[in-house]
C-alpha cells in the first residue's frame, strides 16, 4: 500500500457520510498542554519542553474524519505533526468496532511521513468499564522504513463515588506491542501505561499518568510521569 492508495482509502471513508441517508453532522475540538508528549511509550519531544496539541473531529452517523495537531522535536527540522485520520465505527452485538486509516505527517520533514491501517473493537459495561484491543498496520515506518504491526489492550473504569469538586476519577491502563519488521537496531518493543483521569461534564480533563517500555539505554524510550490537561468542546 502506497501513499496514493492510502489517500485514496481516506476519501472513500470520508465521502462515506456525503451519500449516507441524511445523517446529523456533529463537531467535536479539543485543545491542550502537557508536561511531556509520549507515544506508544516513545518520547516526541526529546527536548521535555512539554506539549500543546489540539484537534477537530467531524461525525456522521458511524462516520467520522478529523486532524491533530502537536509539537514534537526529534532532533531534526520537524517541529510540527499534523495527524489525519478516518474511519467507521459500527455496532457489532456489545462491540463498537473502529475501522479506520491514519497519516501521521511531518510538513518540515516529509520524510518521517507514517499512515496506517487500523481494526478496534470496545466492549463497555452497564457499570463505565471499558475494554479495548487494537491492531495497526503500516507498510513503511518513513521513508524506506520497515513495515510493522502495533497492538494494544486498553481498559479504563470509573473510580466509584470517587470526586474532586465537579471532577470524576477513572482509572486507565494499556499495554502495547510493537513489531518492526526488518530493522536493525530495533526489531519489536513493549510499552506500559498507567494512569488517573479527573474528568468534568463540561468538558475538561486532567490526566496523571506514568509510561515506560522494555527497552534499555535508549533515551526517548525511558521512562516518564505526565501531567495532561484537556479541554472538549
Amino acid at each position: 500500500m502506497k501513499l496514493k492508495a492510502f489517500f485514496l482509502a481516506t476519501a472513500l471513508v470520508c465521502g462515506a457520510p456525503a451519500v449516507a441517508s441524511a445523517q446529523e453532522t456533529t463537531t467535536s475540538v479539543n485543545v491542550g498542554v502537557a508536561s511531556s508528549y509520549q507515544f506508544r511509550g516513545v518520547n516526541q519531544n526529546i527536548d521535555d519542553t512539554g506539549q500543546v496539541f489540539g484537534g477537530v473531529d467531524l461525525s456522521a452517523g458511524s462516520f467520522y474524519v478529523g486532524t491533530w495537531l502537536s509539537n514534537v522535536d526529534f532532533g531534526s527540522k520537524a517541529n510540527l505533526e499534523v495527524d489525519l485520520y478516518a474511519g467507521y465505527k459500527p455496532q457489532v452485538g456489545p462491540v463498537t468496532l473502529d475501522i479506520g486509516v491514519l497519516a501521521y505527517t511531518y510538513p518540515q520533514e516529509s520524510s518521517l511521513l507514517v499512515y496506517e491501517g487500523k481494526v478496534a473493537g470496545t466492549v463497555a459495561t452497564e457499570s463505565g468499564v471499558s475494554l479495548t484491543g487494537s491492531v495497526f498496520y503500516s507498510p513503511e515506518y518513513g521513508k524506506d522504513g520497515p513495515s510493522y504491526w502495533y497492538y494494544e489492550a486498553a481498559v479504563s473504569a470509573p473510580i466509584p463515588g470517587a470526586k474532586v469538586g465537579p471532577f470524576a476519577l477513572s482509572a486507565n491502563a494499556s499495554v502495547g506491542t510493537m513489531d518492526l519488521e526488518e530493522n536493525l537496531l530495533l526489531e519489536s518493543y513493549t510499552n506500559w501505561k498507567v494512569g488517573l483521569t479527573a474528568a468534568t461534564e463540561s468538558g475538561w480533563a486532567v490526566d496523571l499518568f506514568y509510561t515506560d517500555t522494555d527497552v534499555d539505554g535508549l533515551k526517548p524510550f525511558e521512562g516518564k510521569g505526565v501531567v495532561q490537561l484537556k479541554r472538549t468542546f
